[in-house]
C-alpha cells in the first residue's frame, strides 16, 4: 500500500509541475545531435562526444545529466545519408530517466546548402529507486519508506537540419509519439511532445577571429525556454563566450579543439533566478575522418561551421 503511495505522490507531482521534462544542457551549439535527429551525418568526419552537467551545485540530489553521441556520415552511391546513436541519463533524487535512440538522416542540396531531414527511434527507461525522506522528521508515513518501479516505452522523433558555409536552421520534435510514462496502471501520464528550435550564423571578423551568434528555443507547448549566445572563435582552435538563458542564467563558455581532433569545452551557468545555485558542464568530443568516408564535400567542418 504504501509503495502505491509513493507511486501516485510522485506521478501527480509531475502532471501538476510546469517544468519540462527533457534535460537542460548549456553547450547546445556543440551537442545537436542530442535534440535533432536530422543532424546525424552533418559535415565529413565521424565524432563521438560526451557531456555531463552537473545542476544546482550545492543542492542534495540535484538533476546530473549526462550524454553519449554518435554521428556517422555515408556515401551510398550518390546519396548521402547519416547515422547516429545518443544515450543519455538525467537524474534528479531518486528518478532516474535513461534514453537510447538510433537517429537516420538523408541529405539534400537546397539553394547554396545542405538540408538534412532525419528520424529518430528508441526506448526511454523511467525509474524510481531510493529511500523517501520528508522534509518532517516526524512525518513517519513517509520516512523510512522504500520505492523500486521502473517503466519503459517506445520513443520517437523527427528533425530537419538546414546548413550553408555561414549559415544553420534546425528544428525538431522529441516524444513525437508522446508515450506513457506512468508507473501505476491505473494512470496516465505522459512524456509531452517538446519543440526544438535552432540556429547560428559565422562571421568573419578577421582572417583569424570567427564571431558566431546562435540561438536555442525549447518548448513543451506549456513553458518555453529561450538561449542566446555569441562565440568568439579565434585561430579556429580556441573558443570563448556567453549565453543568456532568458529568466534563468548567464553562461561562460570556453572550448578548444586540439590538432588531434579532441574537442574540449566547459560551461559555467551563473543563476539569475530564484534557485541562486551555479550549475557546471564538460564536454569532451572527438573528430576523425577515416578513408571509408572521405569524399568531396564543400562544408568540410561541422565544428565551427
Amino acid at each position: 500500500m504504501k509503495k502505491i503511495f509513493f507511486i501516485i505522490l510522485i506521478v501527480g507531482i509531475s502532471l501538476v509541475s510546469k517544468a519540462q521534462q527533457d534535460p537542460q544542457f548549456s553547450q547546445n551549439m556543440y551537442n545537436l545531435l542530442t535534440f535533432n535527429p536530422a543532424f546525424a551525418g552533418v559535415g565529413d568526419e565521424m565524432s563521438g562526444s560526451i557531456i555531463n552537467r552537473q545542476q544546482w551545485i550545492g543542492f542534495d540530489d540535484a538533476p546530473v545529466s549526462t550524454a553519449f553521441n554518435g554521428n556517422v556520415p555515408l556515401r551510398i552511391g550518390r546519396r548521402l545519408h547519416g547515422l547516429g546513436l545518443t544515450v543519455m541519463s538525467d537524474k534528479l533524487g531518486i528518478e532516474n530517466k535513461t534514453n537510447i535512440k538510433f537517429q537516420y538522416a538523408y541529405q539534400f542540396k537546397v539553394l547554396k546548402g545542405v538540408l538534412n531531414a532525419g528520424v529518430s527511434i528508441g526506448l526511454q527507461n523511467n525509474a524510481l529507486k531510493g529511500e523517501w525522506k520528508a522534509l518532517d522528521d516526524d512525518d513517519v508515513l513517509l520516512n523510512g519508506g522504500s520505492i523500486d518501479a521502473s517503466k519503459m516505452v517506445f520513443d520517437a522523433g523527427l528533425g530537419f537540419y538546414y546548413r550553408s558555409k555561414t549559415l544553420y536552421l534546425g528544428a525538431s520534435i522529441s516524444h513525437i509519439n508522446k508515450p506513457n510514462v506512468a508507473y501505476n496502471e491505473s494512470i496516465e501520464t505522459y512524456l509531452y511532445r517538446h519543440y526544438y528550435f535552432m540556429g547560428g550564423y559565422k562571421h568573419e571578423l578577421t582572417n583569424q577571429i570567427d564571431i558566431i551568434p546562435s540561438f536555442f528555443i525549447k518548448t513543451d507547448a506549456i513553458s518555453t525556454q529561450y538561449d542566446v549566445n555569441t562565440n568568439v572563435v579565434y585561430n579556429k582552435k580556441y573558443r570563448g563566450g556567453v549565453s543568456y538563458r532568458v529568466d534563468d542564467a548567464i553562461v561562460f563558455l570556453v572550448g578548444v579543439l586540439l590538432k588531434n581532433g579532441l574537442d574540449i569545452g566547459v560551461a559555467y551557468d551563473v543563476s539569475i533566478s530564484d534557485i541562486k545555485k551555479p550549475s557546471l558542464e564538460f564536454m569532451l568530443a572527438y573528430h576523425f575522418t577515416p578513408s571509408l568516408i572521405k569524399r568531396k564535400q564543400k562544408y568540410k567542418s561541422i565544428r565551427f561551421l
